[in-house]
């Protein structure tokens, strides 16, 4: 038996209450900077992520997003998600609600609903989805939530690299030989890799198919849509690339192949765009090393507002309009 799953008024209180965000935080191996925080704000740190508790553990933000940026702020099921964006909505609500002895009204008949199993390969599953259209969830999502201008997605739905996968957007990884072996998913409620991807780079060229000479890296496929937006260079042969937030193996052997082939074209340079924080400058210290390497020329780009990503300039810009 299965029915929607909602959360009582009753027990979103009890949980609010009786679940603190300090503790949640210390669950996932964040530490409390005693130095840096006073009686109303506990600071805590994971890594370079940081996080303040405040509201008497009710609520948190992030110091390091910008004021109003979505998963910067909230009460602990927000944190919760944030800390675990694969979870599901009942998922959070039923981990929350065993921290305090609440069984959530409806989870047992959410839990109950059998998991959907795809172990077709990511290509297969690519091949399966249609190209956006106009007034659709997902083409709402990129131009009104995202601020990406029609022209960027229509380009990146004629390249083949952004599909509709009804409740968020496909962007492309592909290998050497042009094949799909992976897909960064982003949607109001979705932030993920497809299952079984093999992360390698998203890639959009806009334009005429040219010799790469200036390689763009973002974080993720959207800020690579949005540089791509506001790039006033509109160089030959620019191709904006995203790694989906990190570099394994198959990432960093995809990035060495674009500058092994650079290396002898006049006025090659690598651009990195990576976000405007401390996991971002870790990120961008990681691509110059690698351009170094290789004997190609290198530079830094940062939001010219000085957001978190470039993705955010958009928006910021379309709130200012």
């Amino acid at each position: 038996m299965y029915q929607r799953f909602e959360l009582s008024e009753q027990d979103r209180q009890t949980i609010v209450n009786g679940v603190s965000c300090a503790t949640l935080l210390e669950n996932h191996h964040f530490l409390l900077v005693l130095e840096k925080s006073t009686k109303r704000c506990f600071k805590y740190r994971k890594g370079n992520e940081h996080i303040i508790v405040n509201h008497g553990g009710k609520g948190w933000w992030d110091p390091q997003s910008p004021r109003g940026t979505p998963d910067s702020s909230g009460d602990v099921f927000a944190l919760c998600r944030r800390l675990d964006p694969a979870m599901k909505w009942h998922e959070v609500c039923t981990t929350l609600g065993a921290l305090v002895g609440v069984e959530p009204k409806g989870a047992v008949y959410v839990a109950q609903k059998a998991e959907r199993t795809d172990e077709r390969s990511p290509g297969e599953r690519w091949a399966e989805r249609k190209s956006l259209y106009r007034g659709g969830k997902v083409w709402n999502y990129l131009i009104r939530e995202r601020c990406l201008p029609e022209s960027i997605v229509r380009a990146a739905v004629a390249k083949g690299c952004l599909r509709d996968g009804y409740h968020a957007a496909w962007f492309a990884h592909t290998d050497a030989q042009g094949a799909v072996c992976g897909a960064e998913l982003r949607g109001p409620e979705t932030h993920i890799c497809l299952g079984g991807s093999v992360k390698t780079l998203f890639r959009f060229q806009p334009g005429s198919v040219q010799p790469v000479r200036r390689l763009v890296i973002c974080e993720a496929a959207i800020d690579a849509l949005s540089f791509a937006a506001l790039d006033q260079a509109h160089a030959p042969g620019t191709l904006y690339a995203s790694t989906a937030g990190g570099m394994g193996p198959e990432t960093i052997a995809a990035i060495q192949t674009h500058l092994a082939a650079m290396k002898a074209l006049p006025d090659a340079v690598l651009v990195v765009a990576t976000d405007d924080d401390d996991a971002g400058n870790a990120f961008a210290d990681s691509l110059y090393r690698l351009a170094d390497d290789a004997g190609v020329a290198f530079m830094r780009r940062l939001p010219p507002d000085r957001a978190k990503d470039f993705n955010q300039t958009l928006k910021n810009r379309a709130q200012a309009a």
